[in-house]
């Protein structure tokens, strides 16, 4: 089902993919005493994961193109650089960083262990709860097999049409990049890029530490400030669960970098690739250049491509913020050239997610829905405050009441660390205002801007992504401060904090790894056998009908995992879960859709609905399992829209379609 040598393979592959690249990158730009291999996993992702894609539409995606294109990066990363800057980036001190990069590699198994599947004794397979947000693992098989940019819908087609795929998928082609290089499945590769967008984001954060406290323990305070999760575990303990949620509202997805690279790594990746685009602005102010703006450009397009929250709207306000601080600080000298080549790295992502945002306003424009984006504070408090006051409330809880319990380890040593950073007015001092203008920016937007798009509040729960990377770093560069001047106090009460959120960590690494036992995870091993019987009787371009709720015990929400995992083939409707997230439908096209699937498949159908299902829908074949109520009240066996092509006994039966879409039955 899941080979742990081939996400190894992929993991090292990404290594060699992307912090290449990444390192020649940050040599030649970065100006900066930073060692470039912390820079290296998150830069060189971006810059050839952008190249790559910019240039698939018209050479394919294959694995000569892609090697190819990332040797024409590597090559060209030196022609980058300036004469007229400073000596860049280079690897000195890089030993006393190697440490840290041990302890960020061995963190980042933490969210990669939520993709694991877990094999019992019985061989019964449990999932952990974050596996549910995987499920675009779809969109990755999709990509990797047919190697067409942009990529079809893999949830819905109209009439089996490829389709409009609207959603940020540049991660995702990142691991199909992983799938094509090694030979790995979409799974393999999701946990791979898991892995690796952690690291980087991990590797990021211990930068950030060694460049405002160059030593080797700035770094490593970092890491542990990051791993820390938050204090409700600690405050259930002391004054139970139940009275906690009386005061605050439950727990969501804002949370620390660990959390959000479990359930939603490619969010992780754009707020990488925000941080990295702050942190050369900064150093153009001072130091414009061609050969900055051109990998400004990069950053500013992967980290909109990776997330529309993180990158897009976080990023737009918050790096907006940024580049005005930044023109408006003295000197006066060199401010036309910077806010000309900001200009041009702007207009160049424009041109480079032109693709993708036009895809998404144009499903945003089919689903008829409201504004994407309204003004309203986070929910903070629970229902022992009167709803009357809540919503004034909120306001100050956010700052005073949520961060800290959600961010103990970062909000205040992180706030002290950036206070540190200002407060000197030389060397660092400009960097140190740029990022932190882009984390007070991102915690605004999300204490004041909530995402309409989804059931979520996904805005407001990655927006925070950002500061999370940068006050971790700054936490960890305060506490080796206060550890280098033996200040007893300050130390005792950072390492309290930490100390106080590792029992959520801990919580988090139990949960990823041990996974949620269910009655489906029964028949789940089963299932590979199942979809690569489909394989060989279904081409790859045709839409699959099968049951959108098949084994929806897997997780916390219902959806077809067993799909979007295993099948490697494309879904005539994959269910309203994910056709949330793919699919140009009104929430009334979904749910009469879901409605005519469950009908289907519960057995009830009839045989205007399979027609529907042909014509409508574009389903090519079918797939009826002993799971499905439609086993018993099989609806497709006496269709003449549809033949049987193949079948176990007791398991499944594959059907294929006998007419073409616009063909009366």
């Amino acid at each position: 089902m899941v080979s742990t040598a081939h996400i190894l393979f992929s993991i090292l592959a990404g290594l060699a993919l992307w912090c290449g690249p990444g390192w020649l990158v940050a040599r030649a730009v970065m100006i900066s005493r930073v060692p470039a291999i912390l820079l290296a996993p998150a830069l060189g992702w971006a810059v050839q994961n952008m190249a790559v894609l910019a240039l698939a539409p018209i050479i394919g995606l294959s694995l000569s193109s892609i090697l190819l294109v990332t040797a024409l990066v590597c090559v060209g990363a030196p022609l980058l650089r300036s004469a007229r800057t400073a000596l860049p980036t280079t690897d000195a001190g890089a030993r006393l960083l190697l440490p840290a990069l041990a302890v960020a590699a061995l963190l980042a198994c933490i969210p990669t262990a939520a993709i694991l599947p877990k094999v019992d004794a019985d061989g019964a397979i449990a999932l952990a709860a974050p596996i549910y947000d995987h499920a675009k693992i779809a969109l990755i098989d999709e990509i990797a097999l047919h190697g067409v940019v942009p990529p079809a819908n893999p949830v819905f087609g109209a009439g089996g049409a490829p389709g409009v795929i609207s959603y940020y998928y540049l991660w995702h082609f990142g691991a199909a990049q992983l799938v094509i290089l090694t030979g790995a499945t979409g799974w393999e590769a999701d946990a791979a890029a898991t892995f690796l967008s952690a690291f980087a984001a991990l590797a990021l954060v211990a930068g950030i530490a060694f460049r405002f406290r160059p030593s080797a323990m700035a770094p490593l305070l970092a890491l542990a400030a990051a791993a820390s999760g938050s204090l409700r575990p600690l405050l259930a303990s002391l004054f139970g669960a139940a009275r906690v949620d009386q005061v605050i509202e439950p727990a969501t997805g804002l949370a620390g970098v660990l959390y959000q690279a479990s359930w939603s790594p490619h969010h992780v990746a754009s707020a990488s690739c925000v941080v990295l685009a702050v942190w050369l602005l900064a150093q153009m102010r001072t130091r414009p250049s061609p050969g900055a703006a051109v990998v400004l450009a990069l950053l500013i397009a992967a980290g909109f491509d990776s997330s529309l929250w993180v990158g897009g709207a976080t990023f737009a306000l918050a790096g907006g913020a940024a580049v005005l601080m930044l023109a408006a600080h003295p000197p006066s000298e060199g401010r036309g050239r910077f806010l000309a080549l900001v200009a041009a790295a702007a207009l160049g992502a424009g041109v480079l997610v032109a693709p993708i945002l036009l895809a998404q306003l144009q499903v945003a424009a089919a689903r008829v829905g409201g504004p994407p984006i309204r003004i309203e504070p986070f929910a903070v408090l629970g229902p022992a405050v009167p709803a009357g006051l809540r919503m004034i409330l909120d306001i100050p809880a956010y700052w005073l009441l949520l961060l800290p319990i959600e961010l103990p380890a970062i909000a205040f040593a992180g706030s002290v660390g950036l206070v540190m950073a200002l407060r000197r007015r030389h060397g660092t001092y400009r960097l140190a205002a740029a990022l932190g203008t882009l984390s007070l920016g991102a915690l605004a937007i999300s204490a004041f801007l909530v995402s309409t798009a989804g059931e979520n509040n996904d805005l407001g729960w990655r927006a925070v992504l950002p500061a999370v990377l940068v006050l971790s770093g700054f936490a960890g560069a305060a506490i080796a401060s206060v550890v280098q001047r033996q200040r007893w106090l300050a130390m005792g009460a950072a390492a309290l904090l930490i100390a106080a959120g590792v029992p959520d960590s801990v919580v988090l690494a139990t949960g990823n790894l041990r996974g949620v036992r269910s009655v489906d995870g029964e028949t789940l091993p089963g299932d590979p056998a199942l979809w690569a019987a489909v394989r060989r009787e279904v081409a790859a371009e045709v839409r699959i009908a099968s049951n959108p709720g098949r084994l929806e015990q897997l997780t916390p929400w219902p959806i077809n995992l067993s799909w979007a995992l295993l099948a490697r083939r494309r879904s005539c409707f994959a269910g309203p879960e994910m056709a949330l997230a793919f699919a140009p439908l009104t929430p009334q096209q979904r749910a009469e859709a879901a409605n005519l699937f469950a009908r289907v498949f519960d057995g009830t159908g009839v045989p205007a609905d399979l027609a529907q299902m042909r014509l409508n829908f574009g389903c090519g074949a079918a797939v009826v399992t002993a799971q499905d109520g439609a086993w018993r009240s099989d609806p497709f066996a006496a269709s003449p829209l549809f033949r049987l092509a193949q079948e176990e006994e007791g398991r499944w039966r594959i059907y294929v379609a006998v007419t073409q879409p616009g063909t009366a039955p």
